[in-house]
């Protein structure tokens, strides 16, 4: 009977109707709004049932299922109610087809009998990316299905099931994690985990390799010992996310030697959490300096300025090789590979006690003019120079002296908005 009633859009419309007295039409509106809520993946009877879970017409409850282990379950299942606790985080991935975006988030978990991957789609998604899924947690699946894909079972989380976390279950493994410090860190190490916290943050880029495209990012983290975080890929979005002096938590991490240098690596198998409950005290980190432009001087690294863009130079084009980086002219001998566009552009900052000449390079050009230098390249109208003065940024970088024009100019190798919260609290503070 109530398998009959949740296949049924129109038995859960007439269930809507007797439990909260709204209309048919202003049901149906609720439907439409829900199924463009979902990119078009719903169809109405389930799109209907969402909307009675929401209100509390359908209740988990009303559809309870036999608990299962992990261990017994089989392709084909349906409806199936699991409690395990995970033992890996995949990052999340957007997708898009036929118009339609999304996310996809995929975690392992595990019970006495054996482990199983789920997957979890779009809203579910924020589980992951908020950090409230993390190793160790305890979760329990409700209403999922079970669908083979390559040659592994998955527990797939639809519009009908749910998964809930738990303080709490009897009979789980323990999932030990191998949490490590940097000054700790070894070539080779595998799967450990890290708590640090953020020094810098390199923009995002993409590479070819082997004919295939990918993104990479890089951070610079501390625990009181400094190392790089190298972000693959989906990982490579938290380039965008992190800000000076977050505590994160790396999780399926490893370790390679990078020219003499050891790196952490944040691959398909990694995970990043920021701000996690369970961090311990992490020393903060003593970023650039903040001054004003009347006290900057010639050789000064590391300094941070609040200023205004008061002018934008045009922007001018170069050529550099997209592996090692070094500036070239049409093709790299060393790397063997084409040089691809890239872009410097001048800009004046005034704070208010001077004015100075500041440097824009490469990737940090890009960020902050908006375009790449392939791009411009190709259309040099993507450039007003309205569109940037007048913006207020916080800048970090390093002065170097112009011989050629006899003036100190800064560098610029860090560029973020303005946040009034931490303005205020660095006021407060001094």
């Amino acid at each position: 009977m109530v398998a009959d009633i949740l296949d049924s859009k129109d038995e859960l419309v007439k269930a809507i109707i007797e439990k909260t007295g709204m209309s048919e039409s202003e049901i149906n509106a609720k439907i439409r709004e829900k199924q463009e809520e979902y990119g078009g993946l719903l169809t109405e009877a389930g799109a209907a049932y969402s909307i009675a879970k929401e209100m509390g017409v359908v209740t988990d409850s009303s559809q309870k299922k036999k608990r299962m282990q992990i261990g017994e379950l089989q392709e084909g299942l349906d409806a199936v109610n699991v409690v395990g606790i995970v033992s890996h985080v995949f990052p999340v991935k957007e997708w898009e087809k036929d118009g339609r975006r999304g996310k996809v988030g995929k975690i392992l978990i595990r019970d006495n009998t054996g482990e199983i991957r789920v997957v979890l789609w779009n809203a579910d998604c924020d589980l992951i990316e908020s950090g409230t899924l993390t190793k160790g947690t305890i979760v329990e699946v409700q209403n999922a299905s079970v669908k083979k894909s390559n040659e592994m079972l998955d527990l797939n989380i639809g519009i009908r099931g749910r998964i809930n976390v738990l303080d709490s279950a009897e009979d789980l493994p323990e999932i030990n994690e191998d949490i490590v410090t940097l000054d700790k860190i070894e070539e080779g190490m595998n799967d450990i985990s890290v708590y640090a916290r953020v020094v810098r943050v390199f923009p995002e880029k993409t590479f070819e390799s082997n004919g295939r495209k990918g993104r990479v990012a890089s951070v610079i983290i501390s625990d009181g010992t400094k190392a790089r975080l190298v972000l693959w890929n989906e990982n490579a979005i938290w380039a965008n996310r992190l800000r000076e002096n977050d505590i994160i938590k790396v999780e399926g991490a490893y370790v390679r030697n990078n020219n003499g240098t050891l790196e952490l690596n944040l691959g398909w198998r990694g995970h990043l959490v920021v701000n996690p409950n369970d961090a311990p005290v992490i020393p903060e980190v003593a970023g650039s300096k903040r001054v004003n432009i009347k006290d900057l001087k010639p050789g000064d690294r590391y300094r941070e300025l609040r200023a205004v863009v008061v002018k934008v130079y045009k922007p001018n084009v170069f050529e550099i090789c997209p592996k090692c980086g070094a500036r070239i002219e049409r093709h790299c001998d060393k790397c063997n590979v084409d040089a691809k566009k890239s872009i410097v552009v001048n800009a004046e900052l005034d704070d208010g006690t001077g004015v100075i000449r500041a440097s824009f390079y490469r990737d940090i050009a890009e960020r902050f003019l908006g375009f790449s230098g392939e791009k411009y390249a190709e259309d040099e109208s993507l450039f007003d120079e309205t569109k940037y003065e007048g913006s207020e940024y916080i800048f970090q970088g390093q002065v170097k002296h112009n011989d050629a024009f006899d003036r100190d100019e800064f560098v610029v190798r860090g560029i973020n908005d303005v946040n009034v919260q931490k303005e205020i609290e660095r006021l407060e503070g001094e």
